[in-house]
């Protein structure tokens, strides 16, 4: 009876926020060179609604091939300016979850967090034995809040798909993030993915890592890290967005570089997923930091992604097909990816798909990657609504490795525009022979790689997946 109150309150809400919003928007901000002004409703109003709808605007926000860069810049402050929750209730989930109160546990501890997101916040604080760390909190009720939303938003989703039936059914999407909520939620599970990441990064070795976790000050609502220094690349992107020159001095003598921290995440995601099989699944800019020693350090590991070997394979040589042009063993990976799908339709959705990915080759001709993707559009996105509007079932971790994938898309846009075609390309043609042979070094060099190459990778992996 509770939960049916909270949902009936929430959805009562949300119909205030959205009816003041279109109100505004519709006759408020009405007229010619009022975009900014709008940009900042819609801001505002995400804000009011909080949780679930703050992580759209996240997501939205790092998406200027979907978004004006007006509202990009606009929404790109949902990341770090979520208001936070009380002290009150920061020293009793402490003294319920860890048995002790602030003072028995630390020397010291910031009451006024250092960061303040959708789900959790963040107080810095020092052990008794003089360890800076970060003491991550769970918003209170926000299981119950989440709960409600993804009530409210299932019942609007059936309403949306027997209405207008989208491509991408809206009641698909709201299953999707009830699963990565489930996940995000329990701090215990977060640790164990925060070490497991770290195990591999020491394979890995390229300046990137996660935080230590210090287990016996953790629960699964309260999550005690290594206090990590330096600035979030969202700080970074906004610094350089109003042209903060203090910040910029301070992470040029630290040696921060565009060029260098893109290629670094491309090369480290790569490497993670289809060495290891396991990646973080949200790797938004608040969520990694560039210190003064110019590492890059992963935060947040609420949600990761895992594949399977014939899985890295077929995404491997989508990824590749498509971006050499080879629709035809692109679709044949595509649909190798898919859990189950009606045999009838495949006729149909290869067409529908060969129409898509035509975008993409008509842009073979752009110099940057930027300027593809802008021209293209966003056809990750594209193909896997094309499948799930004929009934293709694309398994989680799938779903969850091009979730990710775009988000470093956006952080290319963001911090190193000027990528090159050619120098992505390159990346997928070395990944895709070390996964191959994980005994040929990671610095090998692409030069020699062309089209004899790209046939013998073929059909390796040919033989490789035969054998799945």
């Amino acid at each position: 009876m509770e939960n049916r109150a909270n949902t009936i309150i929430r959805l009562f809400e949300l119909i205030a926020v959205f009816g003041g919003f279109l109100w505004n928007y519709l006759f408020r901000c009405r007229g010619i060179n009022r975009t900014p002004q709008r940009a900042v409703l819609l801001r505002k109003s995400i804000e009011k609604l909080g949780s679930v709808f703050i992580k759209l605007g996240q997501m939205l926000s790092l998406r200027p091939d979907y978004l004006s860069d007006e509202y990009c810049n606009e929404l790109y402050k949902l990341l770090d300016k979520v208001p936070p929750f009380s002290q009150e209730y920061v020293v009793k989930i402490i003294k319920q979850e860890l048995n002790s109160d602030i003072n028995g546990l630390f020397s010291n501890f910031e009451i006024v967090p250092v960061a303040s997101a959708s789900f959790s916040q963040v107080h810095k604080a020092t052990t008794k034995n003089g360890v800076t760390v970060a003491v991550k909190i769970q918003r209170p009720g926000i299981e119950n809040k989440v709960r409600s939303d993804i009530s409210i938003l299932r019942k609007f989703a059936w309403f949306v798909d027997l209405i207008f039936r989208p491509a991408n059914k809206f009641t698909k999407i709201v299953d999707e993030f009830e699963s990565w909520t489930k996940d995000e939620l329990n701090y215990k599970l977060e640790a164990d993915f925060i070490e497991k990441f770290n195990k591999f990064e020491i394979i890995v070795d390229d300046g990137i890592r996660g935080p230590k976790v210090y287990s016996e000050l953790s629960t699964t609502k309260i999550l005690t890290m290594e206090f990590v220094e330096g600035y979030s690349l969202a700080q970074i992107i906004q610094a350089n967005r109003d042209n903060n020159k203090k910040i910029q001095k301070e992470i040029k003598t630290w040696g921060f570089n565009g060029e260098n921290i893109v290629s670094k995440l491309i090369r480290n995601t790569l490497e993670m997923t289809h060495l290891h099989g396991f990646f973080h699944a949200d790797p938004h800019p608040a969520n990694i930091i560039f210190n003064d020693k110019g590492e890059i350090i992963f935060i947040d590991f609420g949600i990761v992604g895992t594949l399977i070997k014939k899985e890295r394979l077929l995404i491997l040589r989508y990824l590749r097909s498509m971006l050499t042009g080879n629709q035809e063993n692109a679709f044949k990976a595509l649909i190798g990816l898919c859990s189950d799908y009606p045999e009838e339709n495949i006729e149909k959705v290869k067409r529908k798909y060969y129409r898509i990915t035509k975008k993409l080759n008509e842009t073979f001709d752009s110099t940057t990657y930027l300027e593809q993707q802008k021209r293209s559009g966003p056809i990750l996105v594209e193909a896997l609504n094309l499948l799930q509007k004929n009934e293709f079932v694309v398994p989680i971790g799938i779903v969850r490795y091009f979730k990710a994938f775009e988000t470093i898309e956006g952080l290319i846009f963001s911090l190193y525009p000027n990528l090159q075609v050619k120098n992505m390309a390159k990346e997928f043609r070395r990944i895709s022979i070390i996964s191959l042979v994980d005994a040929i070094p990671t610095a090998i060099e692409e030069n020699g790689v062309n089209d004899i190459v790209l046939k013998l990778i073929n059909s390796l992996e040919e033989s490789l997946l035969s054998k799945e």
